[in-house]
């Protein structure tokens, strides 16, 4: 198998056409353990990165959804790591995400800021706001973070920023709640359906502006923070049955609002 076709474990990829509706491709993954989306924003900006018309000169942004803010710093020892990865050695990526990222899934989003795969981070999130606004990454550039409890809240700050594109990034752990501050617990609960359409809804605002930026899509299913992989799989097929037709992964998947 040629190394550009890897997989880590536990992650699945499909390729859609673009959902703003333009001539073009793109790979939405769906990834079982949340840090195994920093394989394929590395990835995906490796494979802007090789356009010749210049349409991505600087690295997406992060729109991540979830329970949990997942903004770890990596440590000087997790730097050094960072330092040494091989950008075009998928093998090694895939090794580095299991083996070096942390097992709480929780460091993926700076990590991936530190090596400027990604550009700012705007974070929707139910666990309560840390004091970090900025992250400065391997080369001194700065990062900025801006976390929201809602969406519309999101929509009014990115409403004044020129954005040109984003990686977009799904844990369906958000559409759970908890009493615990950690989230998940033995007194987790699903949110409605209907509380899922109204966030992911291909006619709201945030899909609309996101459709129109997107250069890939990490879905993250967490069964752990889910309740299990019943609860983690109920929730999937919300989603997917909200965006996609046929399902992803069924080779013939396709944008439902570009139907």
């Amino acid at each position: 198998m040629r190394d550009k076709y890897i997989m880590p474990p536990g992650t699945y990829c499909d390729n859609l056409a673009h959902p703003s509706g333009k001539n073009k491709a793109i790979e939405v993954s769906i990834i079982q353990d949340h840090r195994f989306a920093f394989f394929y924003w590395l990835k995906w900006l490796n494979k802007a990165g090789k356009k010749t018309s210049g349409e991505i000169s600087a690295p997406p942004d992060l729109i991540t959804i979830d329970w949990h803010q997942d903004l770890v710093a990596p440590n000087d020892i997790k730097c050094d790591r960072l330092n040494k990865l091989d950008h075009s050695n998928y093998k090694s990526i895939a090794l580095f995400c299991w083996y070096k990222l942390n097992p709480l899934n929780d460091d993926h989003i700076l990590s991936a800021a530190y090596l400027d795969i990604i550009g700012d981070i705007y974070v929707i999130c139910k666990q309560e706001n840390g004091s970090l606004d900025k992250y400065e990454d391997s080369n001194g550039k700065t990062h900025r973070i801006n976390c929201y409890k809602n969406v519309p809240d999101l929509m009014n700050d990115l409403k004044e920023k020129s954005i040109a594109d984003v990686f977009f990034d799904v844990d369906i752990d958000y559409f759970t709640e908890s009493p615990d501050l950690d989230g998940g617990g033995k007194h987790l609960t699903l949110v409605s359906d209907e509380e899922i359409k109204k966030i992911l809804n291909p006619s709201n605002n945030l899909m609309k502006w996101v459709f129109q930026r997107m250069v890939g899509m990490t879905i993250a299913t967490e069964p752990e923070c889910c309740g299990g992989i019943i609860n983690s799989n109920l929730i999937l097929s919300v989603v997917n049955d909200l965006l996609f037709s046929p399902a992803l992964l069924s080779y013939r998947a396709r944008w439902k609002h570009l139907l």
